[in-house]
């Protein structure tokens, strides 16, 4: 059974080399929708799509229909495109009658699944025929260890000069999002012009995150114990509630102690076997380095304990009269100071 990625088949797709069937799955959908839309814009040309290509939509169509546009045959064309958009909203019963299509193909016909927000149950007999008959690409979110990465590479094929501090804190602010980790990557292209050497200067004017207040900085303050940098992030924080909600930066910091609690348990391993097991980038474990010199195990595991209580606190489990940043506060008060 041959195995797919994002690059290969869109370089087939360019390269003219066609398939008959292919399914886009997946929760993330960014690469099946950027395949659908290249299928969809570049392999007929703008004359040949009047009489030749159907784009259909699971939730106004069937696959009686869909194999109906499937077995036509072209007209003064090549071939026929049948691009089906939120294929995720055809019914059960539907699957089944792909199964005998796909043992023989129209072959004029290029037709395409875009199954999006949600993983193909493979176990199916449909599920089975789809992805041993087809090019099949189902696409999972990205976890949060694999953004810096992700970025790392994406500039540096856009030639950048890497600098993990920037990176890092780029990774942090904008989140596992795909589709627009892709655009701040292509927005720094642009705008940097013949530049290729990124400074947090750079982040912050074409992107908008502040070099010097933000959650990665946040938790640089609380590895550091630096009680003054902290305070005044957090009061920037509070000025600028819908950027920062505190909701994320709960998240963040549970996961920052979370981690420094398995630092502790791991020390005397090989740094690759502890960036794995915490699942950070290797650039991460400097910081948590110098976080377990201020903070023992047993200050860790409180500072996690405190955690929760601050996160009862904004969530009004336990009654406070005080705001969620004075809730912040009062949390480094009681660990960082």
């Amino acid at each position: 059974m041959a195995t797919y990625s994002f690059e290969g088949i869109l370089k087939d797709l360019k390269a003219g080399n066609y398939s008959p069937v292919y399914f886009f799955a997946g929760e993330e959908p960014f690469y099946g929708q950027q395949l659908l839309h290249h299928i969809e814009k570049n392999i007929l040309d703008e004359g040949e799509r009047s009489f030749n290509q159907s784009v259909l939509y699971g939730k106004e169509t069937n696959m009686l229909q869909i194999l109906e546009e499937a077995k036509r045959f072209p007209m003064m064309s090549d071939r026929i495109v049948v691009v089906v958009k939120e294929a995720q909203h055809l019914k059960a019963a539907d699957w089944d009658l792909l199964a005998p299509y796909l043992e023989q193909p129209q072959p004029t016909t290029i037709l395409a699944f875009g199954y999006m927000h949600k993983k193909l149950d493979k176990r199916s007999k449909a599920g089975k025929a789809i992805k041993a008959k087809t090019v099949f690409l189902e696409s999972d979110p990205l976890r949060d260890y694999q953004v810096m990465p992700w970025l790392e590479k994406a500039l540096i094929k856009k030639g950048f000069t890497v600098n993990q501090s920037v990176v890092a804190a780029m990774a942090e602010q904008v989140g596992t999002d795909l589709s627009r980790l892709h655009k701040e990557v292509d927005k720094l292209h642009i705008a940097m012009g013949d530049r290729r050497d990124l400074s947090a200067d750079d982040i912050e004017r074409h992107i908008g995150i502040s070099k010097d207040y933000n959650n990665f900085e946040l938790v640089a303050a609380v590895a550091e114990r630096n009680v003054a940098k902290a305070f005044k992030i957090v009061h920037y924080f509070s000025k600028n509630p819908k950027e920062h909600p505190v909701q994320m930066t709960t998240g963040i910091l549970f996961n920052f102690v979370n981690n420094l609690l398995q630092y502790h348990s791991m020390q005397g391993k090989g740094e690759k076997a502890i960036a794995s097991a915490l699942k950070v980038h290797p650039y991460f474990l400097k910081q948590f380095a110098q976080a377990a010199r201020h903070y023992s195990a047993g200050h860790a595991h409180g500072m996690l304990e405190e955690l929760l209580i601050f996160d009862r606190k904004c969530k009004g489990v336990i009654p406070s009269s005080a705001n969620e940043y004075e809730h912040l506060r009062e949390w480094l008060i009681k660990c960082v100071l």
